[in-house]
Parts: C-alpha cells; structure tokens; sequence
C-alpha cells in the first residue's frame, strides 16, 4: 500500500507529498523510489520531496512499539518526518485545553528528543494535533472551536522550542459541504494559521471529521484557505499603501474607480475567491440560482477535464513498475 499510494501522488502532482509508510518495509520502499527519482539518496536528502507522517504516540505517554521502529528506520535515513501525536480532551488527555496542551507538549518533546538521538539533524515538524471528545458520545470532534484554539496554542510551544510545526485545520464534524462545514472550517483553518501553525493538514476535502473526503468540498476549502492566507498577509503599510497623494488628487467627492492608484493595487490589494458568488441578485439568479456546493461540483468537472497528470520520466517510471509491485 505505502508504495502505490506515494507513486500515484508523485505521479499525478509536482507537489511535496506526505503520508503514512505503515511499515518498516513500506518505509524502505519509499525511499528508495524516492533515491530513484530524485537521482540517488543524497539527491533525496537535499531536496526532500516526500516526508513521512509517523502516528508514534498512542496517547496517553505511551509509544507505539511497531510505530516507533518505523519512526527510526524512517530518521535513519535522514528525511522529513511528521511526529503525529493526537490526545482527545476529556478521553486519552485532560479536559481541561491547558491540560492537553501540557501532556501534548510533553508527548511531542519525547519524539523530537528521539529523532536526534537516531540520526542527528533529521528534519522533524513537531505535529501537535489537540483533538476533542465528545462528552455526550465519546466520539472524536474534528470542528470543535477548542479544538483550533488548542492548534493555535500548540503552534505558539512549537515557536518556543524553534520548530516548525506540523498542524490541523479545515476539519468539520458535518457529513456533507454544507453551511456547518464552512464556519467549522474557516474557524478551525483561520485560528491554526494566524496562531503560526507552518504547515497545515486536512486542510482540503475532509468531512465526516476524517472519515471522508469530498471533491466538491475541497474546491470549496480552496476558498476558505484563499481567504486565510490572506488574512495572514495582512495590511501591507507603506507610503504607497496609505495613498495619500490619491487621496489628495481624487479629493472630496470623488472616486477612485479609474484612478491610477487603483488600477496599480487592485490585483493584488484584493483576493478573489474562485468559487464564490459575488454577483448582485438578478445576475445569479439569471445564471441559474447556483448554491456554493452546485458551484463546487461544476467547478470539479471542469477541473478533472482539463487536469493532465504531470508523471515522472519515462525511463525513471518504467524503473520503478519493474522494481515494484505498482498496481
């Protein structure tokens, strides 16, 4: 499984791809393919197009024993690797946010502290993931508001210790794209981002917590992480920005539609979600009354239509199927 699911990704995007190896074997094979396309292993270790997301901690405090060795073989070699640890408040950590955030960090403190011991200088984001328990079922809470609060948070001891982190956003506790799905995304993504998470997963698609991915959903994340990243660049102030000199040469009761202060900033002063309905009423209902997810599931197949996989070099590719098991 490790194998086909990294060659599938490295095949269809020119991306960084992470992911899961399940075992030590599945490890070893994805670094190898990887030393086969990048040109060798120290090819890959320079420039280190896939990573590995290790789930080592079974929380409480307790490392995994089969997903520990992997974590080892995986450092030995020197790449990427994820420490995923995700204790649920109230269930395998403290109710209480600063709690989990205490046993979190101590978790997350032990798999940085191992990692160097393996292999000195391995690169490691530390994957705080404060997840949530249901009090009234026992269940995981992927679009709780403490949840982001808590990312945000552990994103802040990520910065204190200098490294980088590994965090979720995006997540939703809804089954389908639906109004839920938006204001539990936008909250959980926008709180991990602006609390300075660096790189942040399930981002895109997921619903059901993560128990599913939707295409149409994830279109719609496109949007929602549009917005936060804009958020993030903030309110850029300059002599230029401040446009005082317009201000002065529109002057009272003008406009500034056609001034050249508008014209220069417009493009990049504004983000323009690619999904959204900014119309006034007439024109969408002219267009035929669209919901955002009617919007999304167009905006799919125009996507898949026009999507050409990139793939690998065809005599890197024709190595790779004969050395293994591709299906």
């Amino acid at each position: 499984m490790p194998i086909n699911r990294f060659y599938t990704c490295l095949t269809h995007s020119s991306k960084h791809i992470m992911g899961g190896v399940w075992s030590i074997e599945g490890a070893r094979q994805v670094i190898e393919m990887g030393a086969m396309i990048a040109g060798g292993s120290e090819a890959l270790r320079e420039r280190p197009f896939i990573s590995a997301i290790t789930s080592w901690m079974v929380s409480p405090l307790h490392l995994d024993t089969g997903v520990t060795d992997i974590l080892i073989e995986w450092c030995k070699h020197g790449l990427p690797v994820a420490l995923s640890s995700a204790p649920m408040a109230g269930s395998t950590s403290p109710v209480t946010l600063a709690g989990t955030l205490t046993q979190l960090n101590a978790e997350q403190l032990s798999g940085i502290v191992l990692s160097q011991l393996v292999r000195p200088g391995t690169p490691v984001l530390a994957g705080y993931i404060p997840g949530v328990a249901d009090m009234r079922s026992g269940g995981y809470l992927g679009g709780a508001v403490e949840f982001g609060m808590m990312q945000a948070a552990a994103a802040q001891l990520a910065h204190f210790y200098g490294v980088p982190i590994y965090g979720s956003g995006g997540m939703s506790d809804s089954k389908l794209p639906d109004a839920q799905a938006g204001y539990e995304k936008m909250a959980t993504f926008l709180l991990a981002a602006m609390g300075g998470c660096n790189y942040i997963h399930h981002a895109l698609s997921m619903v059901t917590n993560m128990s599913a991915a939707s295409l149409e959903q994830a279109v719609i994340d496109d949007d929602i992480v549009g917005l936060a990243m804009r958020v993030l660049r903030s309110i850029e102030v300059t002599e230029d920005t401040m446009a005082v000199e317009a201000i002065h040469r529109v002057g009272p009761g003008g406009h500034y539609l056609m001034d050249a202060h508008t014209l220069r900033f417009m493009r990049s002063e504004l983000f323009y979600p690619p999904l959204a309905d900014r119309q006034n009423r007439a024109m969408w209902e002219e267009a035929g009354k669209k919901d955002t997810r009617a919007r999304a599931i167009a905006r799919v197949e125009r996507l898949l239509q026009k999507h050409q996989p990139p793939g690998l070099p065809p005599e890197v590719d024709a190595a790779i199927r004969a050395r293994f098991n591709i299906l």
